[in-house]
């Protein structure tokens, strides 16, 4: 990590997206490099167009985004609505939808996330549109990320407009965050929790951070290694997009070497939570929210090979029971299911009615089970 906060150059993009293919990223499934507040000067060039800082970018940024694509990952940068950048100051999109959109498209960029600071007296869902139709003016396909913090309902006018919005607040890697987070999204109504090119995004993932990647907003990650997993796992089944920020090299040694850490391996690289997460069926939902504190919230999604993923959710600050019968997700009670524990990567057994068959699996606090449910070959009939 650069020891200068949101610092970006050539040489350390390049690093970074060299760092993102050997840590396991890219053969996990991860195919997005994408730059926050860090890249822009601050000034526009004099025809008004964008333009990276010029000290740290001198061949440009299409140098960088080429070096991506070669990689093959794709590109997304960051804009603003309004008229400034929420932390760097740079330049905001405001009144340059055309340039912006543009030169993006010159660029190579393939998805742009634009934020909402700095726009005293616009509205979200009249500004949006704006970027949107300026972006598809340019003929080339770019995913559009709405930024408003999920202030006025994006999620039911984002479809039209965007490929996915922040549907909650800022995440940073504390608990108090990540439980919060979770509550604003569950009140999302399934029916418009999430589909093909209209994704609710959660913001980015603090997984395994601590204090080596301190927040914008000047928290620093807190978080216990189940409490990360959580993140995770109800990032995954709630469909958000998984954007991780986190450094991905280790200079601490004067040597800069990709690096991450073992919690984060275990976490970011678990291969069957990524393959919930990255279905094309609508997003997880609450199934049972209980009234106790006693027991664990239960949240479903249907899969496209007929299995259902199963979160057993414990925002409590003490252990819980985990239990649910079939029919809570719309499966008979007599069909047999075959029961995995993705995080314990093993398979439960062969049940039917109901899970545990017997009694309740304890969940710890701010814990969350994750189970692969898949329909048994001994409930074919022939």
């Amino acid at each position: 990590m650069h020891p200068l906060f949101d610092y970006c150059d050539e040489a350390s993009v390049k690093v970074s997206i060299d760092a993102f293919v050997e840590v396991g990223l890219y053969k996990a499934g991860y195919r997005h490099f994408h730059l926050d507040d860090c890249w822009a000067d601050l000034e526009r060039n004099a025809s008004g167009f964008l333009q990276p800082e010029r000290d740290h970018f001198p061949n440009g940024i299409k140098t960088v985004i080429d070096y991506a694509h070669f990689k093959g990952l794709t590109f997304g940068l960051y804009t603003c609505a309004g008229t400034h950048t929420c932390v760097g100051n740079r330049p905001g999109s405001k009144d340059y939808w055309d340039q912006d959109a543009s030169v993006f498209a010159e660029w190579g960029v393939d998805w742009v996330k634009m934020d909402w600071c700095n726009t005293q007296g616009m509205t979200p869902a009249d500004t949006y549109p704006k970027m949107s139709d300026a972006m598809n003016k340019t003929g080339r396909h770019m995913h559009l990320n709405m930024c408003e913090w999920g202030r006025n309902e994006p999620y039911k006018w984002g479809p039209a407009i965007a490929q996915s919005w922040r549907a909650t607040g800022d995440h940073t890697g504390i608990w108090e965050s990540t439980k919060k987070v979770i509550e604003q999204r569950s009140q999302i109504p399934a029916e418009m929790g999430g589909a093909p090119f209209a994704w609710n995004d959660l913001d980015m993932l603090e997984t395994g951070n601590y204090k080596q990647a301190a927040h914008a907003n000047g928290r620093e990650g807190t978080m216990t290694a189940e409490e990360y997993k959580t993140e995770f796992s109800m990032w995954a089944i709630l469909a958000s997009p998984l954007t991780v920020t986190t450094p991905l090299v280790d200079c601490s040694s004067g040597t800069c070497v990709p690096s991450i850490t073992s919690l984060q391996k275990e976490i970011l690289l678990n291969t069957e939570v990524i393959a919930v997460n990255q279905d094309v069926t609508p997003a997880g939902r609450l199934l049972l929210k209980p009234d106790t504190t006693t027991e664990a919230h239960v949240y479903g999604r249907n899969l496209t090979d007929g299995s259902v993923a199963v979160a057993l959710y414990n925002p409590n600050d003490d252990d819980a029971e985990g239990s649910f019968d079939f029919s809570l997700l719309g499966v008979r009670l007599d069909t047999a299911l075959r029961v995995r524990d993705l995080w314990e990567h093993k398979d439960l057994g062969i049940i039917k009615h109901r899970f545990p068959e017997e009694g309740t699996m304890k969940v710890a606090k701010h814990a969350t089970v994750v189970l692969r449910l898949s329909p048994s070959k001994l409930d074919v009939v022939v």
